[in-house]
């Protein structure tokens, strides 16, 4: 990378930090919502329903992880393609995926919770608990029964987000997690109608999100509709391959978790199960950290890979790993000063389950480091379409190393048992991070072809303008694009930036346009974004141009460009007016 580019590459991250800045508040924090919800029904299940409360949830974590195997790895490959199909102005394609998605999960909800209340028994002997436990078959038969209400929310989150809606997904979901938080308090302390209230306040959260995201969708406030259309098999396979490495996460933790509940059984029985239900929602909070920051980043490294736009990728990259890490040590700040207080909060007063807990929430927090990284690179490369290492990243550390560190750690019984989310999370990064290091390709960017792709950063100078315009023109002819193609190209870019400086010139303080263009063997198409107010160029109605009068007269170059090119797509998108044409 030469100067030139560099400094092109630095201005253009105002676009990728202020993208970040939209999507990130929201994510985050209806992410913590979530990990806070699952928190509160387990401290308040502690409190009303003591030890064997907190082991009937975590005998019962495994069915919850089954069913994020389905939807949150369907939701988010689905997510993925759908906000590139969007990007590219292919609205019908992205919708079709929203719709297919939505309509296999659905199916699978129901046909799935249906076998398993019929064999609940040898389900709940799977997962270790005893058929005889009331109290935990109560609690799984519950879950099953709500299954497609809860699991829904997945696909609507992630899709609305993908959307343009990050508040609204972002709201709904938060909105959800707070009647749970109520709820749960409602019916476990106050109603005492024991471990189903956890679930009936999540179904009743649910409800609530799921008509909110639709209101969405049904009063056409972005471009996803709900229609009947033909199921698309193949946009369904294409969502869960790319949402493999997501649902490969919750397989694994699937697995690892029916056998740390029997490994806990035996070395510990209820206490030890307890604890770990306690430190497991303590892991809750730092994914919740690095679930929102992958989920902030994931819409926009989708949009910038169809644009072959390396740098805004580096970009975000970036941006995702300083805000994960900064939040990530704040919080391990305050879990290391107050594990103590927090063990008596979730009504764990005896021992030796108050000693396990304590043990357990210090010694979780030598993870931090690794964890951060392996999450937020398992949801780049998931995102940039590089899924394969992605896989590794997961299978890695929720399977490979997590069941050995596992067992190595349980021969020392429950003081040294806590070490094995170090040794586990810490084995996946040196075993992902130093072959990539070698081969000095971590960001796995020569991936994507760029070779025919170039981005220019534009402010409000108009003598940088007719520079930069000279530049994309000397770039398309060592393309060999046609002569009139590149002159096409340079009239683009140049009507269209001027209409959008001159027009908020006076209106705003400094404009700022990213144009990247693409010229390979399907044509030629632009990228444009800018920090205007609400804009469309192609919108303008040319037909009042009167050459006599001189009325409209500046509108002439945007009449050509109007009728030059084979189709265009404008939307209203993270905060900035983006424009896709092809010449």
């Amino acid at each position: 990378m030469n100067d030139t580019d560099r400094t092109i590459e630095n201005r253009s991250q105002y676009f990728v930090k202020a993208a970040f800045r939209r999507f990130f508040i929201p994510s985050i924090t209806s992410s913590l919502w979530i990990a806070l919800a699952g928190f509160a029904d387990c401290f308040l299940v502690g409190n009303s329903i003591g030890t064997n409360g907190l082991a009937a949830i975590s005998l019962g974590q495994p069915v919850y992880l089954f069913y994020n195997i389905l939807s949150y790895g369907m939701s988010i490959g689905g997510s993925i393609h759908c906000a590139a199909k969007f990007a590219e102005g292919r609205e019908e394609e992205g919708n079709r995926i929203f719709l297919s998605v939505v309509r296999l999960l659905l199916s699978l909800y129901i046909v799935t919770a249906a076998i398993a209340l019929i064999f609940l028994s040898p389900l709940m002997r799977l997962l270790g608990a005893d058929p005889a436990d009331e109290v935990t078959r109560t609690y799984i038969r519950t879950q099953l029964l709500f299954v497609p209400l809860m699991f829904c929310q997945g696909p609507f989150y992630y899709f609305v987000n993908a959307d343009n809606a990050p508040v609204l997904a972002s709201t709904a979901m938060s909105v959800s997690s707070l009647i749970d938080i109520v709820l749960s308090y409602v019916f476990l302390i106050r109603l005492r109608i024991g471990v189903a209230g956890s679930v009936y306040s999540t179904a009743a959260g649910a409800v609530v999100m799921l008509c909110m995201t639709a209101s969405h969708i049904v009063l056409k406030r972005g471009v996803l509709r709900f229609r009947m259309e033909k199921m698309d098999w193949k946009a369904s396979l294409i969502a869960a391959r790319t949402g493999f490495s997501t649902s490969a996460q919750y397989l694994c933790e699937f697995i690892s978790m029916i056998a740390v509940n029997r490994l806990l059984i035996h070395i510990s029985g209820a206490a030890g199960v307890a604890a770990f239900d306690v430190v497991y929602n303590v892991s809750t909070l730092f994914a919740a950290i690095t679930d929102g920051v992958v989920v902030a980043t994931e819409p926009m490294l989708s949009s910038y890979r169809s644009e072959r736009n390396l740098g805004n990728i580096r970009g975000a990259l970036k941006v995702s790993l300083d805000w994960a890490y900064a939040l990530a040590f704040i919080l391990a700040a305050l879990l290391l000063t107050s594990a103590s207080a927090l063990t008596t909060g979730f009504g764990l007063i005896g021992e030796p389950e108050r000693g396990y807990t304590v043990s357990g929430i210090r010694t979780y927090l030598f993870c931090a480091v690794f964890f951060v990284a392996n999450s937020i690179f398992s949801g780049y490369y998931q995102s940039i379409l590089r899924e394969k290492y992605s896989y590794i990243i997961t299978f890695l550390r929720s399977f490979v190393f997590y069941l050995p560190s596992l067992f190595i750690c349980a021969q020392g019984g429950m003081k040294t048992f806590w070490y094995f989310f170090t040794l586990s999370e810490g084995a996946t990064f040196l075993a992902w991070m130093i072959p990539l290091a070698l081969r000095r390709d971590i960001l796995q960017l020569r991936s994507i072809d760029t070779r025919n792709a170039k981005s220019v950063f534009i402010d409000s100078s108009e003598q940088e303008l007719a520079f930069i315009i000279e530049d994309i023109q000397r770039f398309c002819e060592e393309r060999q694009c046609q002569p009139r193609q590149t002159l096409y190209i340079g009239l683009t870019i140049e009507e269209i930036c001027s209409a959008i400086i001159e027009r908020f010139r006076e209106r705003m303080g400094e404009i700022y346009i990213q144009v990247t263009v693409v010229a390979d063997k399907e044509g030629c198409s632009l990228y444009i974004r800018d920090n205007a107010y609400a804009y469309n160029p192609m919108e303008e109605d040319t037909k009042k141009i009167d050459l006599k009068s001189g009325d409209k007269v500046e509108l002439l170059g945007i009449d050509i460009v109007q009728k030059t090119a084979e189709e265009f797509y404008y939307r209203r998108y993270s905060g900035f007016n983006t424009l896709v044409l092809r010449l």
